[in-house]
């Protein structure tokens, strides 16, 4: 017992000298339950600092709340359960506010004049004066466009400037239901839109009336809640596989109704949707997990897990609402334990939003040193390398702009700089480029005309013609023929025997080295392919191997129809029916180098020329080599095409095999080991 007592004490005086150790206004934060996650580069999500930690935790004695409301740094609480509304300051609750009229408040939005309260129950929107009287009362529109029908289910609201109100009613698939301060119905807005599968253009097309009546009607998903920013955007949440557009589960609608944003990585769970004075999103879904996004959808962190019950500060059970004050903390609402979860902003987050407000409002060069102290700090924050390069941008300062842009995956501004660069690059060097060509020019008419007089050259010239009449350069030689006469091309292959399969095998090898070159030498703006990340094999793979099965299913094809060419024929002929991409494909990566975004078109327009090119050749090949028809050409194309699938179907039939059986071998192994 004494032995304990000391213990104690010594603990106390520990705890003592550490309080009087402390600076003053300096707190204790516990080590945050959760990892936090923001977008890196190629897009992904990649570790970070916390950006919240987990503040005090409020229990006002909740039953089954549903939604809760910051507003002048007063927390606004539906207490569903209870039948009311609560009012708080910090821990404290500040006012109640009830009625007769109030059965089970499931949403709240709240103004200068009024707060409004979505009561499912009562089937009513309640509008209560700040001192808790009832203003007035909101119930099913009169109009007839609304319908005698329709059911009038208030779960959440939100009010815009005007005051004009939206309304989720439950099971509404019309959209969001837009009222006046009057309760007149001003008609929906939005609706989510369906997925239509190929399956249904089908149904649709062929099927009777009687039989569609039978089918599942592909209705859209009802919004689950929402919020109104002070510019009166709405911002809407769907639950479930078809949530949204396209699947799309959180969406920012213009006064037009159109999507303004279309986030790369969201939750199908989502509960509610909250929106600061930066316009910065937040959402938190059913796990507890909580996303912040920017105002053009970019994700910026991710963070929170659903609680095991493992009651740990942090952590939801069953998130029901999501807020955000002025000062950038975070509520929840777990509906689960009653509580509301209070998250406050790290000194990295709050850098973080700093340099997005500058953002926001183009102060890109104001707000550099804040970027280049964030990307010190975490170098994967995506987004620290776009406000930089807006920076440098700004600054003139165009190459390193591209560099950063590019790092941030940001195409468009990529261009832009690029843009910019060659346009500088151009002032500067044109002059000395035009002179260059000049002397160029007059270097070789005076060699020219030299030689003539003095043959200066004709050993050069003797050299290069022995270097003609070597086997292997005049094969390489037919590809001239192939891209001015293919029928020429395709006699010396076939009839006059004049390829040889080692040179064909050399123009194999040289299609390979242009995969390769495309990597490294096609701009970043048609190629967006991280070197990094390259799979050499996979990459030689996918283009020899669909060529050889081409050569093999040719051939065993045109043996039992009749044609004449050899394999080797066909081996030799598919590889110079390429002869357009061989010899135009390298250059036109190079020309890339010099396109910008607006110049798309040249090089997607090359492209497609050396592949429809490609394409007729290949053709002429069926037909020359194995001496048909037009007819009977396309005829041997089209079963050589069905003979390739179906030696990838069996090819991947003896796949399944083989797996099942080394599956089969394994457990027979484990048994006699076992047994044994």
């Amino acid at each position: 017992m004494k032995h304990f007592g000391k213990k104690a004490c010594k603990w106390i005086c520990l705890l003592i000298l550490l309080a009087v150790l402390l600076p003053p206004g300096m707190e204790l934060h516990a080590q945050a339950p959760y990892q936090t996650w923001t977008q890196g580069p190629n897009g992904w999500l990649v570790h970070t600092q916390d950006a919240y930690e987990p503040g005090k935790l409020l229990n006002p004695g909740l039953k089954s709340p549903e939604d809760l409301f910051v507003y002048d740094e007063r927390l606004y609480v539906a207490d569903t359960g209870n039948a009311r509304i609560l009012v708080m300051e910090g821990r404290e609750v500040v006012q109640e506010i009830t009625s007769e009229y109030l059965e089970a408040p499931s949403g709240l939005a709240v103004t200068d004049e009024y707060i409004y309260a979505a009561d499912r129950e009562a089937r009513k929107i309640l509008v209560f004066n700040h001192d808790g009287s009832l203003y007035t009362q909101i119930g099913k529109p009169q109009e007839k466009i609304f319908g005698e029908n329709t059911s009038f289910l208030p779960v959440k609201i939100g009010v815009d400037k005007r005051g004009n109100l939206y309304v989720v009613s439950e099971g509404s698939t019309s959209g969001v239901m837009q009222l006046s301060i009057e309760g007149g119905f001003l008609g929906y807005f939005g609706s989510n839109r369906t997925n239509t599968s190929l399956m249904m253009v089908l149904q649709r097309t062929f099927f009777t009336q009687e039989q569609l009546d039978k089918l599942f009607k592909n209705i859209p998903s009802s919004v689950a809640n929402i919020a109104v920013d002070e510019l009166g955007l709405m911002y809407t949440v769907t639950q479930g596989q078809n949530a949204g557009e396209q699947g799309q589960s959180i969406r920012k609608l213009s006064i037009a109704g159109a999507d303004l944003i279309s986030p790369g990585y969201y939750s199908r769970s989502f509960v509610d949707v909250a929106v600061d004075r930066n316009m910065n999103i937040y959402t938190v879904d059913s796990f507890g997990t909580i996303y912040e996004y920017d105002s053009y959808g970019n994700i910026i962190f991710a963070f929170g897990y659903v609680d095991t019950e493992m009651q740990r500060i942090g952590l939801v059970s069953s998130a029901a609402a999501i807020d955000v004050s002025e000062k950038g903390i975070l509520y929840v609402l777990d509906k689960g334990k009653g509580i509301i979860q209070e998250y406050e902003p790290t000194d990295f987050a709050e850098k973080v939003h700093r340099g997005l407000s500058d953002y926001m409002n183009g102060k890109y060069a104001e707000a550099e040193e804040n970027w280049k102290e964030i990307n010190r700090t975490n170098t994967a924050f995506l987004f620290s390398y776009e406000a930089l390069a807006k920076a440098s941008f700004k600054r003139q300062d165009y190459t390193e702009a591209m560099d950063l842009y590019r790092v941030a995956g940001n195409v468009s501004g990529y261009s832009q700089a690029y843009w910019y660069a060659r346009n500088q690059w151009i002032e500067a060097n044109l002059t000395k480029l035009l002179f260059a060509l000049a002397a160029l020019w007059a270097a070789v008419k005076i060699v020219g005309m030299l030689n003539a007089r003095k043959h200066f050259l004709a050993p050069a010239e003797r050299a290069v013609k022995r270097l003609g009449k070597v086997p292997l350069l005049q094969q390489l030689g037919i590809q001239k023929r192939m891209l001015r006469n293919p029928f020429d091309g395709y006699y010396l292959i076939h009839h006059e025997e004049k390829v040889s399969v080692l040179t064909a095998t050399l123009l194999y090898l040289w299609l390979i080295v242009l995969q390769i070159t495309n990597l490294y030498f096609t701009s970043y703006l048609f190629n967006q392919v991280e070197i990094a990340y390259v799979n050499l094999a996979s990459l030689i793979g996918r283009i020899l191997l669909p060529l050889l099965l081409f050569v093999v299913c040719n051939f065993l094809v045109s043996t039992i129809s009749g044609g004449e060419g050899k394999l080797k024929h066909v081996y030799c002929g598919t590889i110079y029916a390429l002869s357009p991409y061989l010899v135009f494909m390298l250059p036109l990566q190079i020309l890339s180098n010099i396109l910008t975004e607006n110049e798309r078109f040249f090089y997607e327009f090359g492209y497609m020329a050396i592949i429809c090119w490609c394409g007729i050749l290949l053709y002429l090949m069926v037909q020359e080599v194995h001496v048909y028809s037009v007819s009977q050409a396309i005829k041997n194309i089209c079963v050589t095409v069905i003979t390739m699938l179906l030696f990838l179907l069996a090819a991947f039939t003896f796949y399944l095999l083989g797996q099942q059986l080394w599956q089969f071998i394994v457990s027979i192994y484990k048994e006699v080991a076992l047994r044994v």
